[in-house]
C-alpha cells in the first residue's frame, strides 16, 4: 500500500512538471497569462496547452516594448512604432543626419558602423563616430583642424582654407590677411608698382620698370625701363656726334661742323706735339 502511494506522488509531480512546461510556450516565449515584451500590446492567452498571442492593448501597454507608443483609446487603441523628430522610425538610421540612429523614438545615438558616414567623412576608430577625411596639401596629409606643414593652409571640415593668422607663412613670404605673399622692403606686394616710381616688386626685389610703373615728375623721360631727366637721351636716334634725325639742312651743317671739330682736333694736337719734338732734336 505504501508503495502504491509513493507511485501516485511521483506521477503527480511528473504531471505537474509537464503541465508547467506546456503553459509556458507562446511563440515569442511569453508565459501564459503574461504581456509580451517583444510584441507590443500582445497578451499570451487561449488554449492552456497551446497558447497564442492576442492584441490586448487595454491590458498590455504599448510602451512596455521599447520604441512603441499607444495611439487612440479604449477598444480603438493600437500600438505604433515611435518616430524621432525627423521622422526616423525607432531603431532605424536617420536619412537626414548620419550616423544618427533613432533610439526609443525620442533620442538619437551615433552608430557609424550601422548608419555609415556623410560625404567627406569616414568611420572613426571604434566604429561609433565619424571623422573628417584628412586634407591633402600636395604630398602632405593634413588632419582635420590642423595646419599644413607647408603653412598658410588649415584643414577645416575636410577642406583646405587659407588661415595665415593661425598657420603662419612659408619662409620668404609675408602674411596678407589670411593669405601669404612676397612683399618688398617698402611693403609693396609682389608684382605691384611701388609708390617710388619706377620700381616694381619682383620676387621680393625692387626693380626698375618705367614702362609698367611710370616715371616721377623730375625724371619724366623713359630710357629702356629706367627714367631720366635728360632731353637728349629721350630723342630717338641721337648720337655722340650730335647728329639730328630731323633732316634739317642747317642742323646738319652745324652737326657736320661739330663732327669735324671733334674729329680733327686730336690730329692737330698730335702734329703740334710731333713738330715740337722734332725741333728740340735738331737743336
Amino acid at each position: 500500500m505504501r508503495h502504491f502511494a509513493f507511485i501516485l506522488v511521483i506521477l503527480a509531480l511528473a504531471f505537474g512538471a509537464a503541465h508547467a512546461i506546456t503553459i509556458g510556450s507562446c511563440a515569442d516565449g511569453t508565459q501564459y497569462g503574461k504581456c509580451s515584451t517583444v510584441n507590443p500590446g500582445s497578451y499570451c492567452t487561449g488554449d492552456i496547452t497551446a497558447p497564442g498571442l492576442q492584441v490586448y492593448v487595454a491590458m498590455c501597454k504599448c510602451e512596455a516594448v521599447s520604441g512603441w507608443i499607444q495611439q487612440g483609446d479604449g477598444n480603438d487603441a493600437v500600438c505604433a512604432q515611435a518616430k524621432c523628430a525627423d521622422g526616423t522610425l525607432n531603431g532605424q538610421c536617420s536619412a537626414v543626419t548620419k550616423p544618427k540612429v533613432c533610439v526609443g523614438g525620442s533620442t538619437y545615438s551615433d552608430n557609424a558602423t550601422k548608419c555609415n558616414c556623410p560625404a567627406g567623412k569616414r568611420v572613426a576608430a571604434g566604429g561609433i563616430f565619424c571623422e573628417f577625411i584628412p586634407c591633402t596639401d600636395g604630398d602632405v596629409s593634413v588632419p582635420e583642424g590642423t595646419c599644413s606643414a607647408k603653412k598658410q593652409k588649415k584643414c577645416v571640415n575636410g577642406q583646405l582654407v587659407d588661415k595665415a593668422s593661425e598657420c603662419d607663412c612659408p619662409t620668404g613670404m609675408t602674411r596678407q590677411g589670411e593669405t601669404c605673399g612676397v612683399v618688398c622692403s617698402d611693403g609693396t606686394k609682389d608684382g605691384a608698382c611701388s609708390t617710388t616710381k619706377p620700381n616694381v616688386c619682383t620676387n621680393g626685389y625692387l626693380l626698375d620698370d618705367a614702362i609698367k610703373c611710370g616715371c616721377p615728375d623730375d625724371k619724366p623721360n623713359i630710357v629702356g625701363k629706367q627714367c631720366t631727366d635728360s632731353v637728349l637721351a629721350a630723342v630717338p636716334g641721337a648720337d655722340l656726334l650730335g647728329s639730328s634725325p630731323s633732316g634739317n639742312s642747317t642742323g646738319s651743317a652745324a652737326s657736320g661742323s661739330n663732327a669735324i671739330s671733334c674729329c680733327c682736333l686730336p690730329t692737330a694736337l698730335i702734329g703740334i706735339i710731333g713738330g715740337f719734338a722734332f725741333f728740340r732734336k735738331n737743336e
